[in-house]
């Protein structure tokens, strides 16, 4: 082997390491598994042992270090710079490397490296074409359900025909028609979705062993960061490139498993020493980021689940303050009191802004907080993609860039081609279309031969024949530095010159959004000057909810349980923690989906590192009605020590709540046990976290018991009347309101009854 680069002394990368973490940089050849808690430090034991293999005169480009997010990615490349300067270690997420992997063995997979990678917006719009070509009713099927099921299909690596062979439902049976047709629209228009990132690099290291070997060789250390998080496609990725060289090093969690419905599978993890008997297993448990208390509460709740591997975390932080379950009367005073309370805090000089963050089950719950930030002057930053690049000025000019580097691209061509306006309407783009198809050509050649198609004449015609010359001229230009590219761009198409002669006021701001669009390509080109175009393009395709997110500011951060992982804040508030919302409705059913939802609701618990709120409130409205909040069922499942906090200051708290906060304080310093709040104790079990009810009858079927509906979830019983078969039971659900059964005819479980 050849020596690498020079890096610190091997002491100085373990010197400050538990037993566990230095065991775990120091291991030598073979698959390693490290369980990972919350808080114990897994970036930095991956960081340093990609150092320490660095140091063994292991060369940087036979180490692969993968992870979930551009963000996770960035932060790790900046620590192994720091460790060893001018390193050339590959650092990605599952989707950079699979894109990174389609481009550079694109000749050798059969495809055109210069393909687009399709949003979740694009992808909906090829199923509809896709749909509206089988004359399949597209109310009954809509493109995003169906869109939905294709992705799931690629994240068990089934083909089209595959998928077809396990159809049995007439739903499935659909989906296997569609399937077809949109891969055939997707491959024509030389486009990836998000999914073939993964699948096509997976299907392709099990099927070519030719370059499944070569991979194997050139990776011979792979390190793979939330591994828990892992679907099918990235297991077949992570296994077939340790095959010749099984230096496989998995880091994560079980207990932090949260990704199902997007394909993950929590049995890549639990079964790791199945998949490689020679394993060695290491437990890091010293978590080094929350206090006593948080600690203590999130794991007694996690404790409830069963598919898991069993650990107890410690910590040598102070017990800090206590973990705090407020009640409040409903979701807009909910939204009041914890905005003020942290405003509060703020001004007592006890924290700052950006030193707190609120996280939801569901991003649509952020609309109360929105206007409760807004009234009170509270900065804050919903986290929630990256909005700039959504915005239709900044699509339409981007579909531009996205059609220069490929022209087959059917959607962004369909997008652009009358943007700004060239007289060409739906009928000659029909025709087009048509004769597109009929030639076996794309779209933008297609219109390069208008005057093939007599259909099209007169401004159509023209307007066509413009775009196609514009789009000439401007692809001879591709090797600009994407900043220029935009610039240019922008002015050729007359897209800038359209927003300035506008005399709408939002044009004004349109036109400045796309200017900033040339201000965030030349900050890209500046980072690395040898950045193209397409690499701008793919960072934007490939980015998560946290890349759009900027942590330095001063503002409350709010966002997703799912967003928040990885993440860590000084305080947190977990908002309508109910039953419905967390654990969400459709989890309900099933035992495992209920665990998901307890693993859900531990991160969001351990990214708090000093404070510790949980909320609900009795009443909340929801998809547009007022209804009843049952309280979470994990709260019943958190320890005794753990407070319970009425905050129901008056019905009209959400017209003069800051004031009769401030009266109520009397100060900021002062705490929630000195603002009058009434302590609510819940009884241990979880299903006795309701109003006291009468002893139910045989049926289980009395007023206040919680049962499960198959369609609507978990609701509580409010009226039983009746006899016999005339017996009605009133049901109200959180997310569907009051619904009346005959009792004889609905299938019911009870799932929360007093004990005798």
């Amino acid at each position: 082997m050849s020596p690498g680069p020079e890096v610190p002394h091997p002491r100085d990368l373990l010197a400050d390491l538990t037993d566990a973490q230095r065991a775990a940089v120091v291991h030598a050849e073979g698959p390693l598994l490290i369980l990972a808690g919350a808080g114990s430090g897994k970036t930095r034991v991956i960081t340093r042992r990609v150092g320490y293999l660095l140091q063994q005169g292991i060369r940087p480009g036979s180490i692969l270090a993968i992870t979930f997010t551009n963000k996770a990615a960035g932060e790790m490349r900046a620590r192994v710079e720091q460790l060893v300067p001018g390193n050339r270690v590959w650092v990605s997420t599952f989707h950079s490397l699979g894109a990174r992997l389609l481009r550079q063995y694109a000749d050798r997979l059969n495809i055109d490296k210069n393909f687009t990678i399709y949003d979740t917006d694009d992808r909906n719009k090829l199923v509809k074409d896709a749909l509206a070509a089988s004359g399949i009713d597209d109310v009954k099927f809509s493109p995003d359900r169906l869109a939905g099921a294709i992705s799931k299909a690629k994240n068990q690596l089934l083909t089209p025909n595959q998928y077809e062979k396990t159809a049995t439902d007439f739903f499935s049976q659909t989906v296997a028609k569609i399937y077809h047709g949109y891969e055939k629209r997707l491959r024509a228009a030389n486009a990836m979705d998000f999914d073939d990132l993964l699948y096509l690099p997976a299907m392709a290291l099990r099927t070519n062993e030719e370059l499944r070997r070569d991979l194997d060789a050139r990776f011979r250390y792979v390190l793979i960061d939330e591994y828990q998080d892992t679907n099918s496609a990235q297991y077949e990725i992570a296994k077939r490139l340790s095959l010749d060289h099984p230096n496989l090093c998995v880091v994560g969690d079980p207990d932090q498993s949260i990704y199902k419905w997007r394909g993950s599978d929590i049995k890549n993890i639990l079964d790791f020493e199945r998949d490689f008997p020679a394993a060695r297993v290491i437990t890091l448990t010293q978590n080094y980021r929350s206090t006593k208390a948080i600690l203590h509460a999130a794991s007694v709740l996690i404790d409830h689940n069963k598919q898991r591997k069993k650990k107890s975390l410690v910590t040598d932080n102070p017990q800090g303050e206590p973990v705090r379950v407020i009640t409040f009367d409903n979701g807009l005073d909910e939204a009041e009191g914890v905005v003020v309370r942290i405003k509060e805090a703020v001004k007592a000089g006890k924290f700052r802004y950006r030193d707190h963050a609120i996280f939801m089950r569901i991003n649509a719950l952020t609309r109360s907080l929105e206007s409760a930030f807004v009234k009170h002057g509270v900065p804050f930053q919903i986290v929630k993609g990256l909005a700039f690049f959504e915005r239709k000025e900044n699509r339409d000019v981007l579909a531009y860039l996205r059609l220069l580097a490929n022209p087959q691209d059917t959607v962004s061509f369909m997008r652009i081609v009358n943007e700004p306006g060239r007289g060409i309407g739906k009928v000659s783009l029909d025709k087009l279309q048509g004769y597109a198809a009929g030639q076996e050509i794309a779209l933008l050649a297609a219109a390069g031969q208008v005057a093939k198609i007599p259909e099209i004449k007169g401004k159509a015609a023209t307007g066509l024949r413009d775009f196609y010359r514009l789009v000439t001229e401007l692809r001879a230009q591709l090797a600009l530095p994407p900043h220029d590219l935009i610039r240019l761009v922008i002015e050729k198409s007359g897209y800038g010159t359209m927003l300035r002669e506008s005399t709408e006021e939002e044009d004004a701001d349109r036109l400045a959004n796309i200017e900033e669009l040339i201000t965030a390509a030349k900050q890209f080109h500046d980072e690395d000057p040898a950045r193209t175009i397409t690499d701008f393009l793919e960072q934007i395709a490939l980015a998560s909810d946290v890349d759009g997110w900027d942590e330095t500011a001063d503002h409350v951060s709010v966002m997703t349980l799912h967003a928040s992982k990885g993440l860590e804040f000084p305080v947190v508030y977990v908002l309508a923690v109910e039953e419905g919302l967390l654990p969400h409705e459709r989890s309900m059913g099933k035992d495992e989906d209920v665990e998901e939802e307890r693993r859900l609701c531990f991160v969001g618990m351990t990214r708090a590192m000093k404070e510790l709120y949980l909320s609900h409130a009795r009443l909340r409205e929801f998809r547009g009605q007022m209804n009843y909040a049952i309280p979470s069922s994990f709260l019943g499942e958190l320890p005794r020590e753990v407070e319970h906090l009425d905050i129901s200051l008056s019905k009209n708290f959400a017209r003069s709540a800051a004031d009769e906060w401030r009266a109520k304080v009397g100060g900021a310093a002062r705490d929630w046990a000195d603002m009058g709040a009434r302590p609510f104790i819940p009884p241990k079990k979880p299903t006795d976290i309701r109003p006291t009810i009468p002893d139910a009858p045989e049926t289980g079927l009395a007023v206040g018991v919680l049962v499960q509906h198959d369609e609507y979830g978990v609701g509580q019983v409010t009226d039983v009347s009746g006899y016999g078969a005339l017996r009605r039971v009133k049901i109200r659900f959180p997310g569907a309101g009051e619904k009346t059964f005959v009792a004889d005819k609905v299938k019911l479980k009870v799932v929360g009854r007093k004990k005798a």
